[in-house]
This record gives structure tokens, C-alpha cells and sequence, in this order.
């Protein structure tokens, strides 16, 4: 990642441990506002929150309509979230290429932040859970358990091949988001038995992992929510997992979810950030 005066580092801290109430004393100027880019798949353009909509920019991006995390950054006075280009379905390498167009580059050339999450759609969670679910293919799930290692390490790749073109694209702290379990894995659900939850969710920890690995290497931050989503799975008396018969957002995080747990991660992450 290129190398910022001190001064600017000095002035991003200060605007991000605001974030946490930590502030500067009252003497002081006020700190400037926080610079951020938000870019990644669905659970960085809040699918789940209650309505999809399509951005004016290119009809093809959908993003939740309801509030999330970067809509809840966004309110904060010493923030000011100067592009939201996160979009559903996108895979890393989408990331990598819609970071290269022009409008996205000038903004990621003057963010002090860029938030994202990727990787999952690379892995292909959507076939698990159908292949593996109650009403799944047993053999078919296997076969897919039994090539699970191998596509966990190709979306860390790919992902950390696009968080190197974002460090290379900005000035600004990289924030990679990690995944929640989706499933409370402690009963069985409509969904899938406690015993499938419980191998997904463990496949759910190996992508974070590599995830993590993989981005920590490029010059980015990992920011994991597992705790934070614990006890909070599909089939649990609290569920943040959104999951409806016939949704078309289910396996993403509610409301709840993002500002609950996606939120306080991303602020921790942002009040370190220099």
C-alpha cells in the first residue's frame, strides 16, 4: 500500500476514534470527516434488509433497500461514505474489475477506508446449502464437502489478488469483512439438520480463515463477525440470518444482523485504522 504523510495519518485517526467516542480533547480542531469506499458482494450491499433495488449507475448492481451497516456508517457527522458500488452476486474478480473503471479508481485515489466483503460467491455457498439441506441431495452434498478445501483456497486467492489491485488503487486502510455461520447448529430446522449446519458452519470458519490469510498478506485489515453472529443462525429463537420460504434474500443478514454485528465490526477496524 502506498505511503501516507503523517499528517494525513494523524487526521484519519483522529476522524476514526471519533467513531467509538473516544474523540480528541474539546481544544482541539475538529477532526476531518472519514473518507470511505464500499465495494464487495451482497453482504457488503445489505441483501436482507427488506427489498432489493438497482443502482442508477448500472441497473445490473443490486443492493438491499433497507438500512445496513454502511448506510448506518454513512449517518455518522465524521463519515462520509463517497461511494457504495458494493453489488449482489459479485465475485472477486468483479470487485477487481469494476475497482479499475474509471469513477470507482478516482474515488478509491481519495478514500481514507474501503470496506468490503468477498470470497463467498467464489465458493459457492448457494450450492451447498441446496445440495445439502433437508431437502438436498445427500451423495451430491458429499461430493461438494469433498471438494470444499480446494474452492476455499481458490477464493482466497482471488480474493487476495483483488485486495491487492484495491491497495494498489488507494491511499486508504483496506477492510476485508468476514462471514458469519449461517446456521444455528445446536437443532435441526426446516432448513437442514443440526448435523449439516454444523459441517457448513465449519466450512463457514476454513473461508474466513484463508480469507483472512490471504488478505492480512496484500496490506488489508480482516475484520471477523463469528462471535458476534454467535447464537444468531438460521434456526435460532433470535435469528439475524434471514431465511423465508421462497425468499429471494434468505442466507443473508437482517437489519439486525448488519447494524448488530456487521456494524461495531466495522467501526473497531475503522478506530484503528492510520
Amino acid at each position: 500500500m502506498p505511503s501516507t504523510p503523517s499528517r494525513r495519518a494523524a487526521a484519519v485517526l483522529g476522524a476514526a476514534l471519533a467513531l467509538t467516542g473516544l474523540g480528541v480533547p474539546s481544544a482541539a480542531a475538529a477532526p476531518p470527516t472519514l473518507d470511505v469506499v464500499n465495494l464487495g458482494d451482497s453482504y457488503s450491499a445489505g441483501i436482507g434488509t427488506g427489498g432489493v433495488r438497482a443502482q442508477p449507475w448500472d441497473e445490473r448492481c443490486l443492493q438491499g433497500s433497507g438500512r445496513d451497516h454502511v448506510a448506518a456508517l454513512d449517518d455518522h457527522p465524521r463519515v462520509d461514505v463517497v461511494l457504495d458500488a458494493a453489488c449482489a452476486g459479485f465475485r472477486s474478480a468483479d470487485v477487481a474489475v469494476l475497482a479499475g473503471t474509471p469513477a470507482v479508481a478516482a474515488a478509491l485515489a481519495g478514500a481514507d477506508a474501503v470496506t468490503l466483503t468477498l470470497g463467498g460467491n467464489d465458493v459457492g455457498w448457494g450450492e451447498f446449502v441446496t445440495r445439502c439441506g433437508t431437502r438436498g441431495d445427500p451423495e451430491a452434498c458429499e461430493e461438494l464437502q469433498d471438494g470444499a478445501p480446494a474452492r476455499i483456497a481458490a477464493a482466497a486467492e482471488a480474493a487476495g489478488r483483488t485486495v491487492a489491485a484495491v491497495d494498489d488503487a488507494t491511499c486508504g486502510q483496506v477492510v476485508v469483512l468476514g462471514y458469519p455461520r449461517l446456521f444455528d447448529a445446536r437443532r435441526d430446522s426446516a432448513l437442514i439438520t443440526a448435523e449439516r449446519a454444523a459441517e457448513l458452519n465449519a466450512w463457514t470458519d476454513e473461508l474466513n480463515a484463508a480469507l483472512e490469510e490471504a488478505v492480512t498478506a496484500e496490506g488489508a485489515v480482516f475484520a471477523d463477525v463469528t462471535d458476534r453472529f454467535r447464537g444468531h443462525g438460521v434456526g435460532a429463537r433470535d435469528p439475524w440470518i434471514l431465511f423465508e420460504p421462497g425468499g429471494q434474500e434468505n442466507l443473508h443478514p437482517t437489519e439486525r444482523g448488519y447494524l448488530s454485528g456487521y456494524l461495531p465490526a466495522l467501526r473497531g477496524e475503522l478506530a484503528r485504522t492510520r
